[in-house]
């Protein structure tokens, strides 16, 4: 059985029905781009490990 990769966001934001989709919402390369790191920068401080307080 071949896996079949994921598209990247480069390959979703070029293709012409994400296009349709996304100007149906309002939306923008540049907004979707910037919810996209918007959404990464949170789960990135989500996942860092909190110091622990001295006993």
């Amino acid at each position: 059985m071949t896996l079949i990769p994921e598209p990247t966001l480069d390959e979703l934001l070029a293709d012409p029905m994400v296009h349709l989709m996304m100007r149906s919402d309002g939306l923008t390369r540049t907004v979707v781009r910037q919810i996209m790191e918007d959404a990464r920068s949170a789960l990135s401080s989500r996942l860092k490990p909190k110091p622990r307080p001295k006993p």
